[in-house]
């Protein structure tokens, strides 16, 4: 392989790699969290909400350049961001890249020895896999296809609606929670 041209099959690699999403990052506080990222370093609020199957609240934040992060915070101890957290504190939790065709990345996946888990591909609007953070050299990968542009807002939002627990999670839409 020649670093200089993007691996074996050229920009985007054997997955069919669009694009590096964003990076995750579990906090305990997103409120807290913003003084840093939304005050300190200028990051926009892009979407957010609570997702009560996973047990979380999340707000994408888009900064210049491109570049996007999103803040989880548990909503339940036993949620799987909670556990992270009492394991291994704040920090990084996940980075999630965008790929052509997630069973095609499966494959490949697969094929090269990584170990996969919580592959869902009953969404068209958001189709993912994990590669196991053992597995991955120490992170969790997030593979996903996605027609959506998540770079910009899908539905107005604001980071005090989305620390008071005004949006939840609908599908792949923050909806207003008064809008039952």
């Amino acid at each position: 392989m020649d670093a200089t041209d993007g691996g074996p099959e050229g920009l985007g690699g054997l997955l069919g790699l669009r694009h590096i999403d964003h990076l995750g990052i579990a906090v305990r506080d997103i409120a807290a969290a913003a003084t840093l990222f939304v005050d300190l370093l200028g990051g926009r609020v892009v979407n957010g909400g609570d997702d009560a199957v996973l047990g979380i609240r999340t707000v994408q934040l888009a900064f210049p350049g491109g570049f996007r992060l999103e803040l989880l915070q548990p909503l339940r101890e036993d949620s799987g961001v909670g556990r992270f957290l009492a394991r291994r504190g704040e920090g990084f939790h996940h980075l999630t890249v965008m790929v052509d065709a997630v069973e095609a990345a499966v494959a490949e996946l697969e094929a090269a020895g990584y170990e996969l888990v919580d592959t869902d591909l009953s969404d068209p609007l958001w189709r993912q896999t994990y590669v196991r953070p053992r597995s991955g050299h120490g992170i969790l990968l997030q593979v996903v296809e996605s027609p959506i542009d998540w770079s910009r807002p899908i539905r107005e939002v604001t980071l005090e609606g989305i620390v008071r627990g005004e949006y939840r999670w609908e599908g792949q839409e923050p909806v207003a929670t008064s809008e039952a």
